[in-house]
């Protein structure tokens, strides 16, 4: 747990600049119940506080969308080469095969088309601390 909340630390730290975090989240996940209604409504209280410049969420309503196919993390690292991780079944799988990582960013990108712009998704997760977690 301590490790989890250094890692979170990383993305609102002052000094030096927090890195880029552009995530989207498919909308099941706001309703899919972790913990009771006030660990639900401080998660999502949590994520709508951190947004900023450098930290965005944006939503995939519900539906079918190629997100759905698994979870994955694209990093750019200094230097700029960027590097793939992606969830399987049975564990994380961490690349930096060009061609993965170009269908990884695709597949980004594609998602992100599907999504709601920031306000939106931000006023989504707001209606579900209130509609399914009060």
């Amino acid at each position: 747990m301590a490790a989890r909340l250094d890692r979170q630390d990383l993305l609102t730290r002052e000094d030096p600049q927090p890195p880029i975090f552009r995530c989207v989240l498919d909308e099941a996940v706001l309703y899919r119940p972790i913990g009771d209604s006030e660990v639900m409504r401080e998660q999502l209280d949590h994520l709508i506080a951190v947004v900023g410049p450098r930290l965005s969420v944006q939503v995939v309503p519900h539906g079918m969308h190629s997100g759905l196919l698994g979870g994955f993390v694209i990093a750019t690292l200094e230097g700029g080469s960027d590097v793939l991780y992606a969830e399987t079944a049975v564990r994380g799988i961490t690349t930096s095969d060009v061609e993965d990582v170009a269908a990884a960013i695709e597949r980004f990108e594609a998602i992100r088309t599907e999504a709601l712009p920031l306000t939106m998704s931000l006023e989504l997760i707001r209606m579900a601390m209130e509609d399914r977690w009060t």
